[in-house]
């Protein structure tokens, strides 16, 4: 057993539980102890209890999953690793938690994941004047995508730094010392304010010195994701 790390999964309420059920199942063959934060429309008032073994959340359904983990971080900060998973995570290598750790024990290392998004890692110029700078719209008003995710950045004080490259918010490891010199993460209230915070959290890294690193030469190598293809380039079709 090791008491030092805490694995939190995410998860809504109105989801189908399969995937959850199964990722529970992997995890307790871990041997760390297990956080499930389950975001729900009816509660408005963060509820804490255990049962068999597993601390769960129950929370208001805001922020979605990176607002969900920083909650079970907030109330359970006495672990020295945090591991964050999405309830569509399969745990594909047991030696996850032992490689992240490694992974995180450099001291230049402040974010393991499995997925680092490359389609970004250009300057923002260059992915403003790509095919990835699609219109959306926010309160009924179109703006582009790296105009939006810009003006969010600046919005929470974060340098955007010289690239879009960021870890996408499927598994997300840390030490507890980086957590606390980061700072709370960013919490989107819709769709693209979320991706906007996913992008935060790994600037937020480079903004101390810190380095966002793949636990693996490829993706998923660790962790596996349903919606993503194995190469991490995009999500399976639909």
């Amino acid at each position: 057993m090791d008491p030092s790390t805490l694995i939190v999964i995410s998860h809504y309420a109105i989801r189908q539980k399969v995937s959850l059920e199964n990722l529970l199942s992997q995890a307790r063959a871990v041997g760390v102890d297990i956080v499930l934060v389950i975001n729900d429309d009816n509660v408005h008032e963060d509820q804490i209890y255990v049962e068999d073994g597993i601390k769960y959340i129950k929370r208001q359904n805001v922020g979605m999953n990176i607002a969900a983990w920083w909650c079970a971080y907030s109330k359970f900060s006495n672990y020295e690793n945090y591991i964050f998973f999405q309830d569509e995570c399969v745990i594909i290598n047991n030696n996850f938690v032992s490689a992240y750790i490694s992974k995180l024990s450099q001291s230049n290392v402040g974010l393991v994941g499995e997925s680092i998004n490359y389609k970004w890692d250009r300057s923002w110029l260059e992915i403003a004047n790509s095919g990835l700078n699609y219109q959306i719209q926010i309160n009924n008003s179109p703006i582009s995508r790296v105009n939006f995710y810009l003006l969010m950045l600046r919005h929470w004080n974060i340098n955007p730094g010289s690239s879009g490259k960021h870890m996408r918010a499927l598994v997300w490891a840390f030490k507890r010392s980086t957590l606390e010199k980061i700072g709370a993460f960013p919490m989107g209230i819709n769709k693209h304010e979320c991706i906007a915070a996913e992008i935060a959290v790994s600037k937020k890294i480079e903004e101390i010195g810190l380095l966002v690193e793949q636990a693996g030469p490829l993706p998923f190598l660790y962790v596996k994701h349903l919606e993503w293809r194995s190469d991490g380039m995009s999500k399976l079709p639909q």
